[in-house]
């Protein structure tokens, strides 16, 4: 019997076309040596949305998607989930945190986001030896490498900048995270603080994480910036993480890479009108947002507010 891949994404209708996308290139680069299983966590699809995504799985036979909807475990605690997200973050974020109570079944699997291409198979990342840790994660260069951010990441968060994890591809050991109650207590930090944060999902992550985690190849998770010291030859997944999208600009790094993956897809004429459809509004709206991330880590890198290093004296 082939073993069996768990693959967790956390998607609603408006980003279907990526999550397909996405879908498209891990079947690129399957290996036929394994079974995928691909849970997608939601609050309610488009059966339309379902229907088109599940198409995929005739391009191979080794991949099954299944659609789980957790609103219910979600509406329990919502007034908290949303209570600091920003204009253009849903409490989607927050689904990977309650995946390994809820699927039991399994003692490790991938998170990933669903903006990002897989140029590689995702099964060499699965079988990463996490070396008994609660994650397997690479470091976030948007953060790393951007003084403002690892300013935030330093004094804010609590955790230095170069070990500041992006919480968008995951190797988790579900096991250890039942055994060490980590749902439990990102509840309990949640319920008693809620902390003010520039990315809250990601930033409880690391806290819980942060003398438990393995960090891994900036490969797995290449962000679109630049770095001379990166090796191109280790490319294996592309994240377009920060607020310039391929899909919404063209001078995006890695873009080419995106359109030339995404051809073929079911999904690429829903992009390119995607593309086409960015207007004046949009661009005013991401400017917007881009210059109150910088403000916000800037204030809370150096105010008196309640944060993760102040409390926990991390």
């Amino acid at each position: 019997m082939k073993k069996e891949i768990p693959i967790f994404f956390a998607c609603d209708d408006n980003y279907i076309p990526l999550l397909g996308t996405a879908l498209h290139t891990l079947i690129k680069h399957a290996s036929k040596d394994y079974n995928y299983t691909v849970i997608v966590l939601n609050a309610g699809l488009k059966q339309i949305n379902k229907r088109r995504v599940k198409t995929l799985e005739k391009k191979n036979k080794n991949l099954k998607v299944k659609f789980v909807n957790i609103s219910d475990l979600i509406n329990k605690h919502y007034s908290e989930l949303a209570l600091r997200l920003r204009d253009y973050y849903s409490v989607a974020i927050y689904y990977r945190m309650f995946i390994p109570t809820l699927f039991k079944e399994y003692d490790k699997a991938i998170y990933l986001d669903a903006d990002l291409i897989l140029l590689d198979d995702i099964s060499e990342l699965y079988n990463t030896d996490i070396e008994g840790k609660l994650v397997a994660a690479i470091n976030d260069k948007l953060v790393s490498t951007v003084p403002v951010f690892a300013n935030y990441a330093n004094n804010a968060v609590g955790i230095d900048a170069n070990e500041y994890f992006n919480s968008g591809v995951l190797v988790m050991n579900l096991k250890k995270f039942r055994e060490d109650d980590i749902e439990t207590k990102f509840l309990n930090l949640l319920e008693k603080y809620n902390f003010d944060t520039i990315c809250p999902d990601q930033d409880y992550l690391n806290v819980l994480c942060k003398d438990d985690k393995v960090l891994l190849p900036t490969g797995w998770n290449k962000m679109p910036l630049y770095d001379p010291e990166f090796d191109y030859t280790t490319l294996k997944l592309v994240h377009y993480n920060s607020f310039e999208k391929p899909w919404h600009h063209d001078h995006v790094l890695y873009a080419d890479k995106f359109w030339e993956a995404a051809e073929g897809s079911p999904f690429f004429e829903d992009l390119k009108k995607i593309r086409e459809n960015v207007g004046e509004a949009h661009l005013q709206k991401e400017e917007k947002g881009v210059k109150a991330l910088v403000e916000k880590a800037t204030y809370l890198a150096t105010s008196e507010e309640v944060t993760f290093k102040k409390v926990l004296a991390l």
